[in-house]
């Protein structure tokens, strides 16, 4: 490993497509997302998605962040303004890996705030991990996170029409 770590933004949209942005050194933030965006359609093999993982994490500092532009790499990628609007219909998962391993951290959906991590639920993994078990944690993540961001989402625009109903 060239650096001391390196750290992706893995989106997961309701299919469980996936949208991949490594960092990069800036300027202006010490590290930042990059201007490279990987995909990952579903349904996907757990090799596919260890691989597709490993592939985000090469490309990160492969160039620099754009310090030049004020969105985010996501923003741009989404079509949508701001942080929080452009993660809204995503539930992120940070992967960093170091010289000792992987930390996996998934992230709740505020939508008031955006993603929010999750640090009791972080896993990690050694380099060496077997295959299919980082697989096994994305999935799970998955399960867990994406199902309840989108109760939590419908509850949220369910207490949205009830406020507009009682402001009439």
């Amino acid at each position: 490993m060239d650096r001391e770590f390196y750290t992706i933004s893995v989106y997961v949209d309701k299919e469980e497509n996936l949208v991949g942005i490594p960092c990069g050194d800036s300027d202006k933030y010490g590290i930042a997302d990059i201007d490279t965006v990987m995909l990952l359609k579903a349904p996907y093999t757990d090799k596919a998605l260890e691989d597709y993982i490993e592939k985000v994490i090469g490309a990160c500092y492969t160039k620099k962040h754009n310090d030049s532009v004020e969105t985010s790499t996501i923003e741009r990628y989404s079509k949508k303004k701001g942080f929080v609007e452009a993660t809204a219909d995503y539930t992120m998962i940070s992967i960093v890996k170091m010289a000792t391993g992987y930390s996996l951290m998934p992230t709740f959906n505020d939508y008031e705030k955006g993603p929010l991590a999750i640090d009791d639920d972080e896993h990690l993994l050694p380099i060496g991990y077997q295959e299919g078990k980082l697989a096994e944690v994305i999935r799970g993540f998955i399960e867990v996170y994406l199902k309840a961001n989108m109760f939590y989402k419908e509850k949220a625009e369910l207490e949205a029409e009830k406020k507009a109903k009682e402001n009439k």
